[in-house]
């Protein structure tokens, strides 16, 4: 999978860029506030119809227009098509071969691209909803099932917190609901579980390569259930239902359930955020980001854009080496830096050189 053209038009400061763009590694340079990142986080768009960065869409318009465009044509092994999101006053508008898509679940995954940026690492410490976000989002673009069952269960869950606000109580109801929630989320944990084991499996070989140290990585996923066979795990949320009510119907939300789950990463059995140090997080996250390139093969047989964003600037010779060898070469890659770092051995790989100026690119 590759983008071969994108054309922003109104998209932070960019007011009309058409890039027509090849296989291979893609490095865009430039001084701060020129406007790199913002082209890398255009493609990410494409691919999870949201920024990295910021909430509100709104902010990705620029100044004093009212509304922008991203056009792109993606080649695939088989096929090519093309995207578009538009977004405005009235909202986001998704086209897939000039014609609409009603829902965002099925415009993800369509194009898939991965991420990797200094923010990341508030993966570590931040609260546990950033943490279910990153999973919940590599998850849908390889699972239209996933994204359908957790917009299932959202929709039951402010139901049932919506219930909980009423003077009087449908006992009847919520329990309804409940059972109805606890069906998704049986579905929801078991993925959840397994894209942990799969990114564990795909990742640590990297993490060991880029490490050269004897720090042993594993997950621990913090499930609101212990993960069981299914009757077993349907019996427990039950139970776990059961025991929270009376807070629920205190608090007037619901209290336990996959909307509260968190999980974390340990080196040699111990959090991350606390006993890792800066490079060995930087590993880590690379080599998470990586691993998802590999899963998302792995599930369906393409493999995904990857974008690093500031990377390289924080990578010796050695790590810059090692991270290319571990992507093959049907990988198409984009690097943001302030400058032109010494380039590694790229593998036979092509490369181009593209230079941003305040929202304007030029390849060099």
């Amino acid at each position: 999978m590759k983008i071969n053209k994108i054309r922003l038009r109104n998209y932070r400061n960019y007011q009309n860029l058409q890039l027509d763009l090849e296989h291979g590694v893609h490095f865009i340079i430039g001084k701060n506030a020129q406007g790199k990142t913002n082209l890398l986080e255009a493609i990410f768009y494409l691919s999870t119809t949201r920024s990295h960065r910021i909430q509100e869409d709104k902010e990705l318009i620029r100044e004093g227009e009212a509304s922008f465009v991203i056009d792109s044509f993606i080649k695939k092994e088989d096929t090519s098509f093309e995207q578009r999101i538009c977004v405005d006053e009235k909202g986001k508008h998704l086209f897939i071969y000039h014609t609409p898509v009603r829902k965002v679940s099925d415009f993800i995954g369509e194009f898939n691209a991965v991420m990797f940026c200094p923010d990341d690492m508030r993966l570590f410490h931040s609260s546990p909803k950033v943490r279910r976000k990153f999973m919940d989002m590599e998850l849908s673009k390889m699972s239209k099932q996933y994204t359908s069952t957790l917009n299932s269960f959202y929709r039951l869950l402010k139901e049932r917190n919506a219930c909980l606000k009423q003077e009087t109580i449908n006992q009847d109801f919520l329990q309804v609901l409940t059972q109805q929630m606890i069906q998704y989320e049986i579905v929801i944990i078991k993925q959840r579980y397994q894209f942990l084991l799969n990114l564990m499996k795909y990742c640590k070989p990297f993490y060991e390569e880029l490490s050269q140290d004897q720090t042993i990585l594993s997950f621990d996923y913090m499930s609101c259930v212990p993960y069981e066979q299914e009757e077993v795990m349907i019996e427990e949320l039950k139970k776990k239902y059961e025991k929270a009510l009376p807070r629920d119907l205190m608090v007037k939300q619901t209290t336990v359930g996959i909307h509260k789950e968190d999980f974390m990463w340990l080196l040699n059995g111990k959090k991350v955020e606390s006993f890792a140090s800066q490079g060995q997080k930087r590993s880590i996250l690379l080599s998470l980001k990586v691993g998802i390139v590999h899963m998302i093969h792995s599930v369906i047989k393409e493999y995904p854009v990857l974008l690093l964003d500031d990377v390289f600037s924080e990578l010796d010779q050695f790590r810059r080496k090692k991270l290319l060898l571990f992507l093959p070469k049907e990988v198409q890659i984009f690097i943001s830096s302030t400058e032109l770092e010494e380039i590694p051995d790229l593998q036979d790989r092509a490369f181009y050189v593209w230079k941003v100026e305040n929202g304007c690119i030029s390849k060099q």
